[in-house]
This record gives structure tokens, sequence and C-alpha cells, in this order.
């Protein structure tokens, strides 16, 4: 599919101070629109009466989406401009708030939470924007100040979830993230400048397609094997669509003169070892999102629930997220004389020890607060090392499609760690009324795993970061 479009021209204005808000305050929305529902998990799944792999696609579907969309959208943003699109992205988050809201099954829940993930690309067109907008002098701050945006959505978002959920209802939290929506739209509208545009760029929706499916085949084999079993012809034909789906996926983008996913910049370096990186950083940072809620809300009766509410349960993963916003703020200073390298390595060893220590003592509130922190310096630093040498080592042409990647690969590493994570609870069977221990503890050994294989993916990133070239 072709699409024509007005001259490639310059940007008109650079950013003013109300436009960073506004994005600053959207790279908030993108942590709100996963941090307000995690914490709400177990609510969801008493409401509608849901297993806990079925609750868990409220998560995997949000990701899943988010893969397809980021960089979908971001194409279309180097197409129509990334203003245009950032607005089509904050009203998916809209209407897919208003769908969760509205719906009365679990099944209409994890619809809506699809339509917000292609929301999620608001992430990639809001660095695409901050490239085009901001001197390379100002870029490594503003590129920390999204990624401290999205923590600080997550640490407002743990506590709010609970006082939505425990003083109001579930569907208060989807009508919350419906309404800032909308108003992040009104200051897009107002404040944000438009992006240079191309002309005549095809868009490649078969790869779409064959990426989204052979994902969903994919992670649809993960959350299903220990119920379905392993080795059963359903899992096993998932996994072999999975594959054919996905080598088919490759094909395309090998061939289209426009792909959704440029096989080329992505297997180049230092895109490469970021997207390497990436994963890892992904994967890390979901496994604690989805662990400690459920053993939050377990009852104390289990013996290793604490017997939380939401609410309480919100206080109790807002420390990572405010050390995350931290980390990040303190990264978006450094990178540029520490190097992502460094970044990276730090962030992924503090990790490590937090799932290490979280992995045989989670049985109580002070242990969980203070180490699951530690897996905020994860997201702090990794992310803001990894987007710096994404964004500052692309072209204008390239940049929401370079961070759609990026955020693909991410959103990919989470969407996998939801599903592996929650297959790790439930496989390991339950001990008298509730889920055994031991399935907690395995899917904590993974986020130790994802970080341990992040020390070594940093090594892959450059030692000293590089200014943006030239527009």
């Amino acid at each position: 599919m072709t699409v024509a479009v007005a001259v490639s021209r310059p940007i008109e204005r650079s950013l003013s101070f109300a436009g960073l808000v506004v994005l600053a305050i959207g790279s908030l929305d993108i942590g709100l629109e996963q941090s307000l529902v995690l914490p709400a998990l177990p609510a969801l799944a008493h409401e509608y009466e849901a297993s806990l792999i079925a609750t868990s696609w409220v998560a995997t579907g949000y990701l899943l989406a988010a893969v397809v969309a980021n960089p979908l959208l971001g194409r279309l943003g180097d197409v129509f401009g990334r203003r245009q699109m950032l607005l089509v992205a904050l009203g998916a988050f809209t209407i897919g708030g208003l769908t969760c809201a509205l719906a009365g099954s679990i099944d209409l829940v994890i619809a809506g939470r699809i339509v917000q993930g292609t929301g999620a690309a608001t992430g990639a067109l809001t660095l695409g924007i901050l490239r085009d907008a901001t001197s390379p002098e100002r870029l490594a701050r503003c590129i920390g100040m999204v990624t401290g945006g999205i923590a600080a959505g997550g640490a407002i978002g743990w506590v709010l979830s609970g006082l939505l959920v425990d003083n109001i209802s579930t569907q208060a939290i989807f009508w919350f993230l419906a309404g800032l929506s909308l108003m992040l739209m009104a200051g897009t509208l107002a404040f944000v400048p438009e992006s240079p545009e191309r002309k005549h760029v095809p868009i490649d929706v078969v790869g779409a397609v064959l990426l989204g499916s052979g994902l969903a085949a994919l992670l649809l084999a993960i959350s299903k094997g220990n119920s379905w079993r392993w080795d059963s012809a359903r899992v096993l034909a998932l996994f072999a669509t999975s594959a054919v789906l996905l080598a088919g996926f490759a094909l395309v983008e090998s061939r289209v003169r426009e792909p959704l996913v440029d096989l080329a910049v992505v297997a180049r370096r230092p895109f490469a070892n970021a997207n390497a990186c990436v994963f890892t950083a992904g994967y890390a940072s979901f496994v604690v999102m989805i662990v400690v809620p459920q053993i939050a809300a377990m009852p104390e009766s289990s013996g290793y629930g604490l017997g939380y509410s939401t609410t309480q349960t919100g206080l109790l993963l807002m420390p990572m997220a405010v050390v995350a916003m931290a980390a990040s703020w303190v990264a978006g200073r450094s990178v540029d004389r520490i190097g992502p390298r460094a970044l990276m390595a730090m962030g992924s060893a503090t990790g490590l020890a937090g799932y290490i220590i979280l992995a045989v003592a989670h049985n109580d509130a002070a242990e969980i607060a203070v180490f699951g922190a530690l897996v905020g310096v994860t997201f702090g630093f990794a992310l803001t090392a990894i987007w710096a040498v994404v964004i500052c080592s692309a072209t204008t042409d390239k940049a929401s499609v370079a961070a759609g990647v990026n955020g693909v690969v991410r959103m990919t590493g989470a969407a996998i760690a939801t599903a592996v994570a929650s297959a790790a609870i439930t496989g390991a069977g339950l001990a008298g009324l509730f889920p055994a221990e031991a399935g907690f503890t395995r899917a904590l050994v993974t986020g130790a795993i994802a970080c341990a294989a992040g020390i070594l993916a940093s090594l892959l990133l450059p030692a000293r970061s590089s200014r943006a070239p030239g527009r």
C-alpha cells in the first residue's frame, strides 16, 4: 500500500517549553497505562472470575499490540508527520480506555487493552519529535526526561490504581486513562510542532500482520503450555505456526521497498547491539511487575502472601518506580560523561542483585519494597543508555522508525516476560488452595537471568555516546 503526502518541508518551529511539558505528561501517560492496570490484575480476576492466565492477557494483549504499533505508527509518523500520528496514538489510548471501562467480561477488557496498546507508540513518536525539535546539546537530557516521565507515571500509577479500585471501582482506572488521553490530545494540538513529511512512501501492512500474528502464536503457546501440556499437538502447532509467520515476516521485510522493520538497520551496529540490550531490559523490568502484585494479593494463609489491598500493593511497588524515575534523571545527565556501556552494565548488575535476593526473600513487605526497587535502577539506567544510542545514531528520516524498532524489541521482551512468569506460577501447581510459592521463585529467577544477560549485552554498546547527526 502506497500513500502520497505533501512535499517534504523543514520543521516549522522548535519545541517550546509548553510543548515539552505536553510531551513529558505524555510520557507520564505511557507509564500510567501500564502501572494503573498491573496492581489491579488480582481485582480484575476476582471481578470477572477469570484465571491467572486469562487475566495476564490484560497485560500481554497491551504489549502485543504495542509491539506492532511502535514500528507501524513510527513509519506513519515519518510519512504524515509525527504530531499527527501522536494524536492517533493518544486517540487509541482514549478509545481503548472507554472500551475497558464499559466492558462486561474479561474478554472485552482484553480487547480494550489491545486497542490501548496501539497508543504505546506514543513513546517512539515522542522521541522522534524530540530528535527533530531539540538541539543536540539538549537531546540527552530530553531523553532522560521521557524515561523519567514513564517512571514517574509508574510511581503515581501504583498508588492511584489502589485509590481508584478500592474507593470507586476497577472501571475507574480506565475512565481516568481515557480522560487524560483526551487532555493530551488537546495539548498536542496546541503546543507540539509538526515534523517533516515525506512523499510516496509505501506502508508495510503485510509485515505488520505477520509480526503481530507470529508473536501472538508464540505468546499463546507459552501461556498455554502448562494447561495444554508442552508436548501436546496444539502447543507444538502454535510454536510451529509462530516460526513460520515470523520467518515470513523476515522474508517480507527483506524484499519490500519500505519495510515495517528495516532489517538492514536492525542488523547494523549500533542498532543491533542496542536491541539486544533492550530485550534483556524489557524482560527484566516487567517480571517484578507481574509477580509482586500476585504475592501481595495472596492471603496470609497461603504461607507467603501479604493479603494486601490494591492500594497497599501500589504502595509496595511505588519505591521501584521512584527509584526508576531518579535513575532516569541521573542517567540523562551523565550518559555523555559515563557512556552508554557503563550505564547499561550498572543498571543490569543492580537489577541482578535485586532479583537474586527477591527470589529467596519475598515474604516480607520491606524486603519486596527495598530489593524490588533495585530493579528500578535497571529501568532508568538501561533504557536511557539504550535510547541515547538509538536516537543519536539515527538520521532524521529514520528517527521514529529506529526508536519504534527498539520499542518493538523492548515490548517483545516484556510480553514474553509476562507469559513466562505466568506460566512459571501456574506450572508449579497448587500448595493446598493456593499457587505454590516455588512458582513465584522460578519467575523471579528468570528476571535474574535476564539481568545477567544484560550485563553481557552491555559490552556491545559504545563506551561513549555520540551527538545526534545533522538534521
